[in-house]
């Protein structure tokens, strides 16, 4: 049989015998001295046998067989406390034993490692270069992702019309760092999508079709986009003099745009429509923020309302990233209230069951009152979490934690850790977010990170006990002992009963003084 940490193990011995304990790369054995000749101990190594004898005569040994795993003999030794023989194994493999003893039976449970390690071995570069290609071998089977990139690049004052035969079957379009050029993609003519890159003084010519039907232009100058088929979806990210000429609305859904210095839209059958965006008119219609030309998005569309009229909106991103806008999440709020008059018809319903008519007159309107504030108060927790910039900002953040819980559950760590970088992004005020993420490091071997994200833990909550044991858990599995010794004092400092903090620190103790023995060449067996 087999228990946690601290317990017999099983074997021919008594349960006061020995117990035994491990880590990824450690096994520590300890036999109590107690009522023992104190005089006569002795301890053998051999790569795959121990033999531990206390006191001499019938009994004397406590540990003597053939071990389930070879050891590291000139990595091994042992010490005598105070009241006990503590034995420190180096495994030649690291990872987990089932049992001490060749002659143990095999537990019925697997065994769990001290330091919580217990994972594969991480993939190989090799490993890792074979499994993307076989993905992008899979996504390219068929379809768009069949695309390959066709590049326009670096030309002055050129005029091209990129004609079908004259590009792959089904091309990426993109037109890179171009000055006063005129660039055709003409009817008949397809791409799978059209990207404008750093050019001057350009025009654009989309006579032919672009099956997502999305242009993105990005630090474009001066240029003109002329679009004479339909191209629902634009970005234009920190563009400067834009113009985009549409032939017809119709042909126009949403321009997604950042940064945007006088950016026009014209259209050339519904001219009453025409706009120009400009960053500095955007910022004063939001005098309680700061615009980050870099980073806040805003979306310009047509309302879907009679007047078919153009609005410009800031994107707002909900707890789950859901991209929106102040107007949506206000209208969804407003269609999901329960509003007073069907909240009381909820409520009578209720008092009409069984249980409402055993209610006197009293009970029932307190009943109604409760509900009613309830109802209120979840209105106002949601207007709180989704229709402030502060509440949504709070609400990213827990929901990239709970993600990132989630996925660490499921044992997905890399995926963890992820999440939790991506909180701490949005809020590097959070102590357990570091603790979180070094929790994930220790388990993909990641030690130096996961040191680090602890150290950030401690410096932000000084008292969160957790984050002293990470810390000693990377600091252990870096070699630094006697630094690890200190963070696990300070652990147990802070939880006096936290056993695996205790075991921790008498194996980092063994562990510091084995190094301390082996670099003065004390060290013998």
């Amino acid at each position: 049989m087999f228990h946690v940490a601290g317990q017999y193990s099983g074997g021919a011995a008594a349960d006061e015998a020995y117990t035994w304990t491990q880590t990824q790369q450690t096994v520590v054995l300890r036999s109590p001295l107690a009522g023992s000749a104190t005089s006569a101990v002795k301890c053998d190594f051999a790569a795959r046998r121990l033999a531990l004898r206390v006191g001499d005569g019938e009994g004397s040994a406590r540990v003597d067989g053939e071990l389930s795993a070879v050891i590291v003999v000139d990595d091994s030794l042992w010490v005598v406390e105070d009241d006990a023989v503590v034995v420190t194994m180096r495994k030649a493999v690291p990872g987990l034993w089932s049992r001490l003893l060749a002659s143990d039976e095999e537990p019925a449970e697997a065994p769990k490692l001290l330091d919580g390690q217990e994972r594969a071995a991480p993939q190989s570069k090799e490993q890792l270069l074979k499994q993307a290609k076989e993905r992008a071998k899979t996504e390219l089977a068929d379809g768009p992702s069949r695309a390959k990139p066709h590049i326009v690049e670096g030309l002055t004052g050129a005029t091209l019309s990129l004609e079908r035969d004259a590009m792959p079957e089904l091309p990426v379009l993109m037109v890179r760092n171009c000055t006063a050029c005129e660039v055709t993609l003409p009817s008949g003519a397809l791409a799978i999508k059209v990207q404008l890159e750093g050019c001057e003084r350009c025009t654009f010519v989309l006579d032919g079709r672009v099956l997502t039907e999305t242009v993105e232009v990005w630090d474009c100058a001066g240029c003109t986009v002329r679009f004479n088929a339909k191209t629902a979806t634009v970005q234009v990210d920190k563009c400067r003099e834009l113009t985009l000429a549409y032939a017809q609305a119709g042909f126009f859904d949403r321009l997604m745009h950042t940064g945007a210095r006088t950016v026009r839209l014209t259209f050339a059958d519904a001219p009453a429509l025409a706009t120009t965006l400009e960053l500095d008119e955007l910022q004063k219609a939001h005098p309680t923020i700061t615009l980050d030309e870099a980073t806040d998005q805003f979306i310009t569309r047509r309302l879907s309302d009679a007047s078919g009229a153009l609005t410009t909106e800031l994107v707002v991103r909900l707890c789950n990233d859901f991209p929106t806008t102040d107007r949506e999440v206000r209208d969804f709020g407003e269609r999901t209230r329960v509003h007073a008059d069907k909240l009381d018809e909820v409520v009578e319903g209720m008092l009409g069951s069984s249980l409402g008519k055993n209610l006197t007159d009293a009970e029932r309107e307190q009943m109604k009152t409760m509900m009613r504030e309830q109802s209120e108060a979840a209105s106002a927790a949601q207007a709180t979490a989704e229709q402030t910039a502060e509440g949504r900002h709070a609400a990213r953040v827990d929901f990239k934690k709970k993600e990132g819980n989630a996925r660490f559950k499921e044992a997905n760590y890399q995926q963890a850790a992820v999440l939790y970088t991506e909180a701490i992004s949005l809020d590097d005020s959070q102590h357990a977010l570091y603790s979180n993420r070094a929790a994930c490091f220790l388990k993909l071997s990641r030690y130096a990170q996961a040191r680090e994200d602890a150290e950030a833990c401690v410096r932000l909550a000084p008292e969160f006990a957790k984050g002293h044991f990470r810390l000693a858990l990377a600091l252990q599995a870096e070699d630094k002992f006697p630094e690890a010794c200190a963070a696990f004092t300070k652990t147990l400092n802070l939880e006096p009963n936290n056993k695996e903090a205790q075991a921790g620190l008498n194996m980092a103790r063994m562990q510091a003084e084995r190094s301390r023995r082996q670099q003065a060449g004390e060290l013998n067996h």
